[in-house]
């Protein structure tokens, strides 16, 4: 009996088809699997049919092109249908690395993959000349974990630097060290624990790759939907979201079988089916059969789309906040650059042709308040029978009061008061201003005559200033002649 030991610190691993010696009866032994607990002995040697080799984060100095190595267990070709690469960081981030696709299968010992952006690939004219594939995302050399995992299980894993029992020592950088590979020694009798070893060099012949990727040829889809558009939206009801609903519109003269078609709501499908008639309309109602109700009006942009049924978008609308009660949103023309116009309609026509509708529909004794939009009394409507004003008075429209007709002035006036007169303007009587002047006219003179008087006047006043300046200034020289004349005689 011949036992596989561990495939890492913290699996155990188990081989198919492996080889014994037969007994002297040319007996074939079948290896005796010790698992653990009660999991199904098939299910383990399948899901540990592919274990991580070796690993190796890539160095700038020396440098060293980052890689790594998947073995198989068995010899049999290995399909990798489900088999992802997780890389998981020290914190806990999940990333995927590399998934292989459900016709991919491992045809070789072992499968060797190197970061994309290496020299190695780059400088490369195929890739598939250096490696079986190739990927993008870059790993730690300080700490982290490489898992292989089939579907959402961990079938194997590598971790380094985490501060965790069985993960090995991070990477040393190489500078002051040789680059250094995390390999593990694998042969039909044991999988070895992972050792650090200087200049390994991976194992890859490109005449004979381990991976055979089968070329799927797919089948060629025949869209449905081309011609289906939205047309109509109801998110705001009145009593029940059961009253919202959504108009296709069959925007072509063929029936269209839809079956398959998907109506996208906030990121999530709902599937349609049916026919719709040419130039007809399809309309989504109640929105509860599809499992789901639209926001009536919400806070941000919500967008529907069509997608048909070889997952090409053929239409989408978004409707905003600031939708109304018992409005629907429709599609009425177009726009001046071609695109849909879409209006708020009071009218809503599921199934039919849109039609526009401003203002809400009043109850009757009701009308359409302008501003507002509201529905309000209908002022106009008397509620009671007024009786006819008295003679010589009529109804104010305005005011629904009785008002004296304006009546004309007599053509005989009263005479004023002593002291007044009459106001020819407003012929009425006004106190009369006294000392106006217009009673005791003064009398003037010509007006050459008066000009001349002043003129003189004038002349005269300034003379006689001038002699009384020119005394005062020069009165002591004045003074003292009359003095020496006076002592003369």
């Amino acid at each position: 009996m011949m036992i596989v030991g561990l495939v890492s610190p913290s699996y155990v691993a188990f081989a198919e088809d492996l080889e014994v010696e037969p007994t002297d009866e040319t007996e074939t032994i079948t290896p005796e699997i010790e698992t653990p607990g009660d999991v199904d002995v098939d299910e383990i040697e399948e899901k540990l049919n592919v274990v991580i080799r070796s690993y190796n984060p890539g160095f700038s100095d020396p440098y060293v092109g980052e890689f790594f190595e998947i073995t198989r267990l068995s010899k049999n070709f290995t399909s990798l249908a489900g088999l992802s690469v997780i890389y998981e960081t020290s914190s806990g981030s999940e990333y995927p690395v590399y998934t292989f696709s459900d016709e991919d299968e491992m045809i070789g010992e072992s499968l060797l993959l190197r970061l994309a952006s290496s020299d190695e690939v780059k400088n490369a004219n195929d890739a598939s000349l250096v490696a079986d594939a190739t990927y993008t995302r870059n790993m730690s050399q300080s700490a982290g974990r490489i898992k292989l995992n089939l579907g959402d299980e961990t079938i194997d894993s590598l971790c380094w630097g985490l501060r965790e029992t069985g993960c090995y020592a991070a990477f040393k950088s190489g500078k002051k060290d040789k680059p250094t590979t995390l390999v593990r020694e694998i042969t039909e009798e044991e999988i070895g624990d992972f050792e650090f070893v200087e200049d390994y060099v991976p194992t890859y012949d490109p005449e004979h790759p381990g991976l055979l990727h089968h070329e799927v040829v797919e089948e060629v889809v025949e869209p449905k939907c081309r011609t289906l558009e939205f047309t109509e939206l109801y998110t705001y009801f009145e009593t029940s979201a059961d009253e919202q609903f959504i108009e296709l519109f069959n925007n072509s003269d063929e029936v269209l079988e839809i079956d398959g078609c998907v109506l996208n709501y906030k990121n999530k499908n709902y599937i349609l089916s049916g026919k719709v008639s040419a130039s007809g309309f399809k309309v989504v109602h109640p929105l509860s059969d599809f499992g789901f109700t639209l926001t009536k009006n919400p806070t941000t942009s919500n967008q529907l789309k069509i997608i048909d049924v070889d997952g090409e978008t053929v239409d989408k609308m978004t409707y905003y906040s600031g939708q109304r009660k018992g409005v629907s949103l429709a599609q009425i023309g177009h726009s001046s650059d071609g695109s849909k116009k879409w209006v708020q309609t009071y009218s809503p026509t599921p199934g039919a042709d849109n039609t526009y509708q401003q203002f809400k529909t009043c109850p009757v004794g009701k009308v359409i308040n302008l501003e507002t939009g509201n529905c309000v009394n209908d002022t106009t409507l008397a509620t009671t029978t007024l009786a006819a004003c008295p003679s010589g008075k009529y109804r104010n429209p305005l005011t629904g009061r009785c008002k004296s007709y304006a009546t004309t002035a007599s053509t005989t006036l009263k005479p004023c008061a002593e002291g007044y007169e009459r106001n020819p303007e407003t012929n009425r009587c006004r106190k009369i201003v006294q000392n106006t002047g217009a009673e005791y006219p003064a009398a003037t003179g010509a007006y050459d005559e008066k000009k001349e008087f002043a003129s003189i006047w004038t002349i005269a006043t300034i003379v006689v200033a001038g002699i009384g300046y020119i005394a005062f200034q020069y009165k002591e020289e004045i003074t003292g002649l009359f003095a020496r004349k006076k002592a003369k005689a």
